[in-house]
């Protein structure tokens, strides 16, 4: 038998998504963030015990692994990179080559003082030797762990930044420069945008040691136990490629994407036009939309104020999650987040040292979640600390009962939420009643209900496996490289001969680039398809558009792109352009998931009810009945109150509202 493997690490939990023997077994275990390798093999051994088979079994048989993280973005969020360094071109210490004055990334990434201008004659590689010597030794002496070079137009001619290295190189031999990398912005970014490419290698550098010590460990590990093909890492573009291939900027948000993927997935396999996605997890909260069976993409993102030209999918994070910290807020108001008590210590009922109240410590309180129950008993909670957090640190101060704190936790982590998701679906132009909810990660469950009201939509899909939703998600993924080359090549819309030979020569030069890419993963050349985008300009307008195909055939492809530029710029006709960039995205097909579906049994619950528990809802405690949510069947109605739970999740049904479960045992909630 053939196994897929595709694991999602979180800044609380590392999930897991396995599918083989038909079957698909999913597994969720305690991120470790001093070592994320340990999580990785810990997910893959809970894996291999759902199969019954040891590690190298299991290993042994598995076509695909993919990985999925957001350690990218909390090594942002938490700022606990290294300590960088800066060489620029002399003059720009400030703006890093931005059009602001002071650049966002000065004392956020990097100190102000850890750049260090150098002379150099622009695009002829003329660097004075003494200068960088001096520059370098600067700052390796202020404590830089990585130097990142930057030099004015080296997306041009990174002949000065190649310059900087080989004087590096020869001053500080191998033993003393060491263990502090050199990283140049030319070959990390294309983009010719100084500010951009600038960022771009700063924030790279930043998640670099970090990625690079795990992903190469994790693969290690993986191939010393059986595996024989290469970690698959999945890009915030929606694509994976092998970790040799990955840059750390890469993975920023990748996780997050990788819901989006799963969202897209089940948007096309349930034939919904209009899906808003929300992912809350331990830290935050995660939102996109998909319309139309196609997810948002974008060409350049706000990392925590710092833009970049990156092509990635759009998805927004959200400040909630199940460690968000609760605080007073005002009269009888309680502010929840931005920051979280994370995996470590998490929130106190862990019983790990956390002494800040969190929503998780909310629902507990409040009877949502079973504290001998978590993550199906592997671990308790303890409901006493819960208690002894919220009524010291709200219950007291803010003089109303211990529970109606636990309300107006919920209800902030409500309102935050859907004042996201209605923004976002009112910016663009979409009515909300016309879309449903898809609702994951581990909270997602228990908030879904209050965020769909208050947003107004009227449906709610909850997966059986909701908590692990971007692990599956990641198992959607298809090998995807994307290959760049700058140009000035210029075309007339009745292009000659010569200038569809020069577009030619430069797209299978890529094409070239990318199927040895390819192979070394392992995928055929007659398994790739390729799809290409131009950045075009006409003066004081530009575009970045889609050619119709990658190679021109002919007069009339290049007619197309000038039809393409002239409707996107609200030109009546145009007869030149100037081609900037090609951007070539190569795509292989990977091992998919298969979801299996399943016959009628009845509308009744009663099979999978396992009691009843005290559950505060609006004012009260109710003898509320509890559900086990993989014991429960096709056709299988429940009407609340409710609370249906699983070893890793715990959906609400409110008075008002059934949960309905469908042929793929996923449940849908709307008005009973």
């Amino acid at each position: 038998m053939k196994f897929t493997i595709d694991i999602d690490n979180g800044g609380t939990f590392t999930d897991g998504f396995f599918t083989g023997d038909g079957r698909i077994e999913w597994v969720k275990v305690d991120t470790t963030p001093h070592d994320l390798a340990v999580c990785f093999l810990k997910c893959i051994e809970e894996g291999a015990v759902k199969f019954g088979l040891t590690v190298p079994q299991l290993l042994h048989s598995t076509e695909v692994i993919r990985f999925s993280t957001t350690h990218a973005t909390n090594t942002l969020l938490q700022r606990s990179g290294p300590r960088l360094g800066l060489i620029v071109t002399r003059g720009f210490e400030e703006s890093l080559y931005s059009s602001a004055a002071r650049s966002p990334a000065l004392d956020f990434i990097i100190p102000a003082g850890m750049v260090v201008g150098i002379g150099e004659t622009a695009g002829k590689g003329s660097v004075d030797n003494e200068q960088v010597k001096l520059a370098i030794r600067n700052l390796l002496g202020r404590g830089a762990r990585i130097i990142v070079v930057s030099l004015y137009r080296a997306h041009l001619d990174p002949t000065g930044e190649l310059k900087v290295r080989e004087i590096a190189n020869d001053d500080y031999p191998k033993h003393y420069l060491g263990a502090v990398p050199l990283l140049l912005s030319s070959e990390v970014s294309t983009s010719t945008d100084e500010a951009s490419r600038t960022s771009v290698a700063l924030l790279n550098a930043y998640f670099h040691p970090d990625m690079v010590h795990f992903l190469y460990k994790a693969e290690d590990d993986v191939r010393k136990l059986g595996y024989r093909k290469p970690l698959l890492v999945v890009h915030a573009d929606g694509g994976v490629a092998r970790v040799a291939k990955t840059t750390a900027i890469m993975t920023h948000n990748s996780g997050p994407s990788a819901g989006v993927l799963g969202t897209t997935y089940m948007s096309r396999l349930y034939q919904l036009p209009y899906v808003a996605s929300l992912d809350i997890g331990g830290s935050s909260a995660d939102i996109s939309l998909v319309i139309n069976g196609q997810h948002g993409y974008k060409r350049e993102a706000m990392l925590e104020g710092i833009p970049v030209k990156l092509p990635v999918i759009e998805v927004y994070p959200t400040a909630a999650g199940g460690g968000s910290i609760a605080r007073p807020g005002g009269k009888q108001q309680v502010k929840v987040g931005p920051d979280s008590a994370g995996a470590m210590p998490g929130p106190a009922c862990y019983g790990l040292g956390g002494r800040e109240a969190t929503s998780t410590d909310a629902c507990v309180v409040l009877g949502y979640i079973d504290p001998d129950y978590f993550l199906g008993g592997k671990r308790r909670l303890d409901a006493g600390l819960a208690r002894e957090v919220i009524t010291q640190n709200l219950s007291k101060p803010l003089g109303i009962s211990m529970e109606a704190c636990g309300r107006l936790i919920m209800e902030a982590m409500e309102d935050i939420c859907a004042e996201d998701i209605g923004n976002l679906i009112k910016a663009g132009g979409y009515n909300p009643a016309d879309f449903v909810l898809f609702s994951f990660g581990g909270a997602g469950s228990v908030y879904c209900c209050g965020i769909a009201d208050k947003v107004v939509i009227p449906r709610i899909y909850c997966f059986r496996f909701s908590s692990v939703f971007s692990a599956f998600g990641s198992s959607c993924a298809d090998v995807l490289h994307t290959c760049e080359s700058l140009s000035r090549l210029r075309i007339r819309r009745q292009g000659r001969q010569s200038q569809i030979q020069e577009f030619n020569k430069v797209v299978k030069g890529l094409m070239d680039s990318v199927l040895r890419d390819m192979r070394g993963e392992g995928f055929p050349p007659e398994k790739v398809s390729f799809s290409l985008e131009l950045e075009v300009a006409s003066g004081s307008d530009d575009s970045v558009l889609e050619s119709p195909v990658p190679l021109l055939e002919g007069p009339p492809d290049i007619g197309r792109i000038f039809d393409a530029f002239a409707k996107q710029n609200n030109f009546a006709s145009i007869e030149e352009l100037t081609i900037h960039l090609f951007r070539l995205r190569a795509t292989s097909p990977a091992t998919h998931s298969q979801l299996a579906t399943h016959d009628f049994a009845g509308a009744s619950p009663e099979k999978a009810l396992k009691g009843y528990r005290g559950v505060y809802w609006k004012d009260g405690f109710t003898r509320t009945a509890i559900y086990g949510q993989l014991t429960l069947e096709c056709g299988n109605v429940v009407t609340g109150p409710a609370i249906i739970e699983s070893d890793d999740t715990t959906i609400l049904i409110p008075q008002g509202k059934k949960y309905t479960v469908d042929n793929l045992l996923n449940g849908v909630i709307e008005s009973a």
